[in-house]
Parts: C-alpha cells; structure tokens; sequence
C-alpha cells in the first residue's frame, strides 16, 4: 500500500481548474517562500499519513460532479512517487489533473509532466505578485490539453 501525507481536501474547488474540481492539499513543503498561500501546510509533521487507495475511492465515489482533481500543496512534488500513483488512478477515471508546484517546469519528470494536464509551475514570488492568476508574475501554465489533437 502506498501512503501519502496529506493536509485536507476541498471537495468542491471551483476556482483552481475549469470547472468543478476535487482537490488534495499534500502536506510538506521544502520551498518556504515568503508570502506563502498555505503556510501551515510547510511543516512535514503536519497533516496526516492516509492511504492512496482511500482518496481514490473517495474521488471515485462522487466523480460524476467533478471536472478535474487538483493537486496542490504544500508541495506535491516533494511526495513524487506518491503523486504518481494518484495521477495514474484520476487518469484512470476520466478527469482532468492540474498540477500546482514551485517547482521550475524543467525540473519535473516527464512521467509526471504526460500524466498532467495543466501545469502550474515556478516557486510563488512576494516581489512578483500579480493579486491573479498565476500568483506572481514569474509562474507559468502549460496548457497540454492544447498539446492534445482529436
């Protein structure tokens, strides 16, 4: 069994994806930007251990209402393995996944770079803060939907 820490979930998140999407806050975050959005999701003795299998069936059993499955920190690239083996299974499923990370886009494995669909990337910047979308200036999107011909 594959066990992941996590801080909580927002079962209804409708504004960090296109539509309505299920969202998992990983706990942990090496970063430690100033300014930080979640600051109490940094520690890695916080948030609780929980099995992969246990979200996947908690996504799964209301995935009819749900768009897409955000993943977000924390850092969840701070916890790789374990983010792979949920974006396999929301894959699975049928959903979209959007990847929020500090992480510079070059940096990130192409294993997990195929299994996401939106990618937002680069470490969070207090001097670069745009009050929008993405939250500083520096940060990019990539859209692989766009990559994806019917």
């Amino acid at each position: 069994m594959t066990t992941v820490r996590i801080a909580g979930f927002n079962d209804l998140n409708t504004s960090d994806a296109d539509g309505i999407a299920f969202s998992i806050f990983f706990q942990g975050c090496h970063r430690r930007c100033p300014g930080c959005h979640n600051p109490e999701l940094q520690s890695f003795d916080g948030g609780e251990e929980m099995e992969t299998n246990e979200i996947i069936q908690r996504i799964k059993a209301n995935h009819r209402f749900y768009d897409a499955v955000v993943f977000v920190g924390g850092e969840p690239m701070d916890q790789p393995n374990e983010l792979k083996v949920l974006l396999v299974a929301v894959k699975s499923i049928g959903l979209s996944t959007w990847l929020y990370t500090g992480q510079n886009i070059f940096s990130i494995s192409e294993d997990i770079i195929d299994l996401c669909d939106v990618i937002i990337a680069g470490e969070y910047r207090l001097d670069l803060h745009t009050g929008g979308f993405p939250a500083s200036s520096n940060q990019i999107i990539v859209d692989r939907r766009k990559e994806k011909v019917a």
